[in-house]
């Protein structure tokens, strides 16, 4: 394949150069990564080329039976796309058209049939292979479109690319899908005003083709689009199809004709099942057979639509014909072979072997071909037979991340502080910290070093513990939900590692949540009485160390919970139960019920603020002083033991400490479980 005047393609990994004439022979050099334009069709996506070029994909489905629940979806329906081919899935809502991209996306498991794609049944590998673009667009909200490209791109793009290359790449992507006007605008939501609907679906579009996928599935991508531009869009797709040697399969609702006529072949479901499968361009004709006419100047997607839609006995007719057409000596040869053993089970879990005889396509199929998708179709073809074995183990299906570790920390830890900024530290709260410091320092202004002010200065000390322990724990809890739609879309798609992004979650967001209590502490505890910057700095310590375990807990809890009513209904039951067990609104504690106070992270958190206040300033003894020790001569200060007897059991500092920091580890430790084991995307 000629890339340039003197680059010409042989193979997965080196290009010829053509030699000059100072040269005696050809000059072999590595790949380079740019985009590639076909002298003879304009290509407006760019070809990503790398030392591991993808190989494309013959994808073949037959017999595909699929149920949620009682309720069967599909039923018996077969498919095949080969390289530089467009399928188009259509039918009446609710036929299986989201189903069946399901089920080929290995999303959703099949009840019956094979899906297969280069001889192999459909694993790990595969599906991290796989571009999906979903019918409903997420998206963080308060992120850039361009943003969110880029971020994609430094995720999912190799390592062996540059910086400025990838940026080139996502630059590329913006003017294809002429998203440029809107780069800058934020994704939005029902509350944020960004993007319109059809350039959420766009950059939904944008951020799957960054990958160079070898499998693009598209769930109703002209959806919110107007004619114009998805015509523009379906056209962009056919000939990104064709260039690249790339398989597409999109689900559409009502196309225009110059849409239906740029797909190669149709898919047409009827309640589940197949009503037609073949050439776009002979539907008219196999309706036509069955006593269906179409008028002169007519949409056939409307016709065959409103026909499958009409009485039963007219969508019974069409579905036995479709029966009938699989006999027939055209159906694809891929698709007659009914020796292959059902794949019932999701690949590797149960191990059995697995005898395919994959035909070869006929010298007539291969040469009415692209010939620059008739070469990958043969490398594609050499690959799988020199590969194919009679038993497949799961090591077969191993799959790479496309970034390092710490690539994946990095770019993650950098979009979880973009993300979570506009939401953390918004202007009004801002103003909820200044105000509240300022409240709480004039409420406690310069209070005395006396036991008459002993209760005021313990309130500010809980006050403050309980007040940014709901704020770190509720926030996190509010966050987590709309946050995780989009963490297992990415998890899907192989963007990265579980570890990875949960780690970036807690640095990326830790100078958030630590800005607020800082600056209310600023705020509050100098008006307080400030004698020491020690105690300052260390009271500011134990202040961020307990807002953080909360945070902590509060993501566990949000992680766990699916339900937002169920999980806030446990959050303040636990919150609730910690405030009052927390040494300072109960002392007098039943002692059936004590063993409450060590599950109580303000408790810890309390006891070491008054442990740090009062050593280094002590409090005088009052008069009539209720504490046995100021009766004693030569005593005129409370002792800090004193003080903390009066509220029960105490440990020193460094135990408190150490058991917070425990309380931090062993939530963070439930919350990757969770994430890990129990909310895996299905």
């Amino acid at each position: 394949m000629i890339i340039s005047k003197d680059l010409f393609l042989l193979g997965d990994q080196d290009y010829l150069r053509l030699p000059n004439k100072d040269e005696k022979r050809p000059t072999m050099i590595r790949p380079v990564v740019k985009p590639q334009r076909s002298e003879s069709t304009t290509v407006h996506f760019p070809c990503l080329i790398t030392d591991h070029r993808p190989l494309p994909v013959h994808l073949a489905f037959r017999g595909l039976s699929a149920s949620a629940g009682d309720r069967q979806i599909l039923k018996d329906v077969d498919g095949l796309v080969r390289p530089g081919q467009l399928l188009a899935v259509l039918g009446p809502s609710g036929c299986g058209k989201t189903t069946l991209l399901n089920c080929l996306s290995g999303r959703l498991r099949i009840d019956s049939g094979q899906i297969l794609l280069n001889r192999e049944p459909l694993c790990k590998r595969w599906k991290r292979r796989i571009c999906y673009v979903l019918q409903q667009d997420i998206f963080f909200p308060d992120l850039t479109l361009r943003q969110t490209l880029e971020f994609q791109a430094r995720l999912r793009l190799p390592d062996s690319m540059s910086h400025s290359q990838k940026m080139q790449y996502v630059d590329h992507i913006i003017d294809v899908l002429e998203l440029g006007g809107c780069q800058d605008t934020i994704i939005g939501d029902y509350i944020k005003r960004g993007l319109s609907g059809g350039e959420k679906k766009r950059a939904n579009i944008a951020c799957e083709l960054l990958t160079n996928p070898s499998l693009m599935l598209l769930d109703e991508p002209t959806s919110g689009l107007d004619s114009h531009a998805a015509y523009s869009l379906m056209s962009t797709l056919k000939r990104y199809a064709v260039s690249e040697g790339k398989t597409v399969v999109v689900t559409l609702h009502q196309p225009s004709s110059q849409i239906f006529h740029l797909c190669d072949k149709l898919l047409l479901l009827c309640g589940g099942r197949s009503a037609y499968f073949g050439d776009t361009s002979k539907v008219v004709d196999f309706f036509s057979s069955v006593g269906l006419n179409i008028m002169p100047h007519y949409n056939p997607a409307d016709f065959i639509l409103e026909q499958i839609k009409g009485s039963g006995e007219v969508r019974q007719k069409v579905v036995q014909a479709a029966l009938e057409a699989r006999k027939r000596k055209d159906y694809p040869v891929e698709l007659q072979n009914k020796d292959c053993v059902n794949i019932l089970d999701k690949y590797g879990d149960t191990g059995r072997n697995i005898h395919c005889q994959y035909p070869h396509l006929d010298q007539d199929t291969l040469n009415a071909m692209d010939p620059e998708v008739k070469r990958l179709w043969l490398d594609t073809h050499s690959h799988a037979s020199s590969s194919v074995s009679s038993e497949t183990s799961e090591s077969d299906c191993y799959f790479s991340w496309p970034t390092s570790f710490w690539t994946q920390f990095k770019v993650l830890s950098q979009r979880n502080f973009l993300e979570a900024r506009p939401r953390m530290l918004s202007k009004l709260n801002l103003i909820q910290t200044l105000g509240l410091g300022l409240l709480a320092g004039l409420l406690w202004f310069q209070l005395d070093r006396k036991e008459e002010a002993l209760h005021d200065i313990q309130g500010w000390m809980f006050f403050s513990t309980t007040y940014w322990m709901l704020f770190a724990h509720f926030g996190a809890l509010s966050s987590f939900p709309p946050e995780r739609e989009v963490i297992y879309k990415e998890r899907r798609s192989g963007a990265y590692r579980l570890s990875a992004y949960y780690l970036a979650k807690m640095m990326g967001e830790l100078p958030l949540i630590i800005t607020l209590p800082a600056i209310y502490h600023l705020i509050s505890y100098p008006m307080l009485g400030f004698h020491s910057p020690t105690v300052f700095l260390t009271l500011l310590g134990f202040l961020l160390l307990n807002t953080v375990v909360a945070q902590s807990v509060g993501f566990f809890i949000g992680a766990s919970c699916m339900d937002m009513q169920v999980s806030i209904t446990i959050s303040a039951l636990y919150t609730l139960a910690t405030q009052l067990f927390g040494g300072y609104l109960a002392t007098n504690i039943p002692p059936w019920f004590t063993w409450m106070r060590y599950f109580s992270m303000v408790h810890y958190a309390y006891q070491n603020m008054q442990i740090v206040e009062f050593s280094e300033g002590p409090i005088r003894c009052a008069a009539q002083s209720k504490f046995e020790v100021c009766g004693k001569s030569n005593v005129s200060h409370i002792p800090t033991d004193a003080i903390l007897e009066a509220q029960g059991s105490y440990l020193p500092l460094w135990a408190n400490t150490l058991v917070l920091l425990v309380f931090l580890l062993v939530f963070r430790v439930l919350g990757y479980v969770v994430l890990r084991y129990f909310r895996t995307p299905k």
